[in-house]
């Protein structure tokens, strides 16, 4: 399989997204910084999306700031942003009620994008997601931010270990260019404070697609127990718990997920 890259419009600024297989939609959400032709040469990455192409129409984007996408965020990054960019995405596919995947921080857009547009929301999978990061002190928070900001090739590389704990040199090393490519430090600090100061507490309860919130028990980017805490706020969820620690889903074992 072949993705089909193509762009839309928000505000002048461009939005890149890409599409691969046929069927129901599948619209994953612009987690926190990726890049749509670098994700997909990687191979477990690529054999993942195409496994779920095989009975979707698969659709990923980057978000602004990141990627294929415009690469400056002149306003800094914002909810609101987010979710006006999953909106002109949404709407450059035709609009048609989609399933959402939200891994990680998409899901703080996808909740926020679904209260709005109910009929629009099919289902939601929600993957190593969270409600809010009030488990980390402010002071924690600010020194992740400025380390972004001011180091960002050891910054990618502390983050990359985090986020799959047992992956190889070479693989935590791949993963730290690979975020790097994706944005540059000030774009990258930019997401990691909205990604962890946004609370969807209050949005939650108001999802009334059907959910599907799944977790990592070793996940160590995002402790289980924030998980749990997103699964009961929305009315319409179903908990499961996967084995492996790695935060992305395309880590561990793909065929679980």
């Amino acid at each position: 399989m072949e993705q089909d890259i193509r762009f839309c419009e928000l505000d002048g600024r461009r939005i890149a997204y890409a599409t691969v297989g046929e069927g129901p939609l599948l619209l994953f959400g612009g987690r926190w910084v990726t890049h749509l032709e670098e994700e997909w040469d990687d191979s477990r990455t690529r054999a993942f999306f195409e496994e779920l192409a095989k009975t979707h129409r698969v659709v990923r984007y980057d978000r602004i700031g990141a990627g294929l996408s415009d690469r400056t965020l002149p306003d800094g990054a914002t909810l609101e942003l987010d979710t006006r960019t999953l909106a002109t995405v949404h709407q450059a596919l035709g609009g048609e009620p989609a399933i959402m995947f939200a891994c990680s921080c998409a899901g703080l857009a996808i909740a926020d994008y679904a209260t709005g547009n109910p009929e629009r929301v099919r289902k939601i999978v929600f993957f190593g997601g969270y409600a809010s990061r009030d488990d980390i002190p402010e002071a924690t928070r600010r020194s992740i931010v400025d380390f972004a900001r001011t180091n960002w090739v050891l910054a990618a590389q502390m983050l990359a270990g985090l986020f799959t704990p047992h992956g190889s040199g070479d693989e935590i090393a791949a993963l730290s260019r690979y975020q790097r490519r994706s944005a540059d430090a000030e774009v990258a600090a930019a997401f990691l404070e909205l990604d962890l100061t946004c609370d969807a507490r209050a949005v939650l309860p108001k999802v009334t697609a059907p959910a599907l919130v799944l977790h990592r028990r070793g996940d160590r980017t995002v402790p289980i127990s924030r998980g749990r805490e997103l699964a009961a706020l929305l009315p319409n969820a179903r908990f499961v718990t996967l084995s492996g620690d790695s935060h992305l889903p395309y880590m561990d074992d793909q065929r679980e997920v």
